[in-house]
């Protein structure tokens, strides 16, 4: 016996019926798809019945290289947008951070803070914290690499995720804003 597919005359699937593989096929009916390789589809093309098709090569390595150029384009506006210190919030732009960066060597160099400092560093919310001393400028910049460093680590579980991903819906999923 041989299984075969019954469709209406509107081509909608509406059952399935046994018939002897010898005798002509009931109207309406459709044979199986033939078996396939791993690199083969088969797919339907009415009445020139099942026809055996390379199937279309896989965008998931192409989605996931993407993916991961975005995930690296979020941790570097993470990284220049703002952190976290002593309860306020600083910038961390490409200016702030050039400024951050040049008193940071001026103390790494000379183990003082720079002349004409002006004695603190001002919020996002333009208040000033205080930072009189190598040790408070130490605490700051800690806070800044400490930043990054969530920064780094969220991107990696981001990655590890990525890695674990096998569809194109998996992939999709994996954004900055959530916890992998």
């Amino acid at each position: 016996m041989l299984t075969v597919y019954t469709f209406d005359d509107l081509g909608l699937y509406t059952g399935s019926v046994s018939v002897d593989p010898h005798q002509r096929l009931p109207r309406g009916t459709q044979t199986p798809p033939p078996p396939t390789s791993g690199d083969e589809v088969a797919q339907w093309h009415g009445s020139a019945g099942w026809v055996v098709l390379a199937q279309p090569p896989s965008q998931l390595p192409q989605l996931i290289s993407a993916k991961n150029a975005e995930i690296n384009a979020a941790r570097l506006a993470a990284n220049f947008s703002t952190f976290t210190h002593g309860g306020k919030t600083f910038a961390c732009d490409q200016l702030s951070r050039s400024d951050i960066d040049g008193t940071n060597g001026f103390v790494s160099l000379y183990g003082s803070m720079p002349p004409g400092w002006p004695g603190g560093w001002k919020a996002v919310d333009n208040t000033y914290t205080p930072i009189t001393t190598v040790s408070d400028w130490k605490a700051f910049y800690a806070s800044l690499f400490a930043a990054g460093n969530a920064n780094f680590a969220h991107a990696q579980a981001l990655k590890a995720a990525l890695s674990n991903a096998t569809t194109a819906e998996q992939v999709a999923a994996i954004h900055w804003g959530m916890q992998p």
